[in-house]
């Protein structure tokens, strides 16, 4: 007979190591895999604050009305809480590691997890604590998730004019929509025929291609994307053109294209 050894992924039971479902990856960077070697190994052990959301709600109570009315409601940024437990065989190669760590920590613009890797946090890392443990150390780290929502891998769409969008989204999205005419055009609009809102654009300098990035709150034109915000009309809807399952998007006049990128969204 022979004894079988369980351990849960953080925990050392003699040579047994079960590595973390849920590795953290800087930057696209896989911390557990990339940083360990004969002299370092490093493991995530927890994460916290990536479940659920949180919300802003402002409140007014006039008189004679009972309890509050609500006025708004907007998501809360978070805190994302990730742990290393980081076993250490030589200090040297430890040190080596937290300045480049370190780097990598200031210029973080997004983490993923492995238990999820289709959904990117983006986030600002906060700061840092170590603690030792005999030959270990554990690393508590904090990122701002400032853009408090899970986004998907980018999908592309070759769109037909007036068509019914497929959107993977469970809630609306920003997309980047860019037409093609056949010919410079100086006038066109573009209409969400599901939410009425428009974008609407005329200048005496034609372009036969426009690129609109709705999360940016930006129009180019031409191949070389040259700022063409100077032609947008102030009837435009730019902020809130978002789009959805469902939606159609109706260009006029007709163009020869209209390819539109989007990232999911997830709460």
């Amino acid at each position: 007979m022979f004894e079988v050894e369980y351990e849960r992924p953080g925990e050392r039971t003699g040579e047994l190591h079960v590595p973390s479902s849920f590795s953290l990856l800087v930057n696209g960077r896989n911390v557990d895999s990339y940083y360990s070697s004969d002299y370092l190994r490093i493991e995530t052990v927890s994460v916290d604050g990536r479940l659920t959301n949180a919300y802003d709600i402002s409140t007014e109570t006039p008189a004679k009305f009972d309890g509050s009315m609500i006025m708004s409601k907007r998501m809360k940024a978070k805190t994302i809480d990730v742990e290393l437990l980081i076993d250490v065989k030589d200090e040297s190669v430890f040190k080596n590691f937290l300045n480049e760590f370190n780097l990598r920590l200031k210029n973080t613009n997004y983490i993923t997890f492995k238990d999820e890797q289709e959904f990117t946090y983006y986030v600002e890392f906060e700061e840092a604590s170590v603690v030792q443990q005999a030959s270990a150390y554990r690393m508590n780290l904090s990122f701002l998730w400032h853009n408090p929502v899970k986004y998907k891998q980018e999908q592309v769409i070759d769109y037909t004019n007036a068509q019914t969008l497929s959107i993977d989204s469970k809630v609306p999205v920003e997309p980047r929509i860019r037409i093609v005419f056949e010919t410079g055009v100086k006038q066109w609009s573009m209409r969400n025929t599901t939410t009425d809102m428009n974008v609407n654009y005329k200048h005496d300098i034609v372009s036969d291609r426009y690129q609109i990035d709705v999360a940016r709150q930006l129009v180019t034109k031409s191949d070389d994307e040259l700022n063409a915000m100077d032609g947008l009309e102030f009837s435009s809807d730019l902020e809130e053109f978002l789009i959805k399952d469902g939606d159609q998007i109706v260009v006029t006049p007709t163009p020869k294209s209209i390819q539109i990128r989007y990232r999911g969204v997830v709460l």
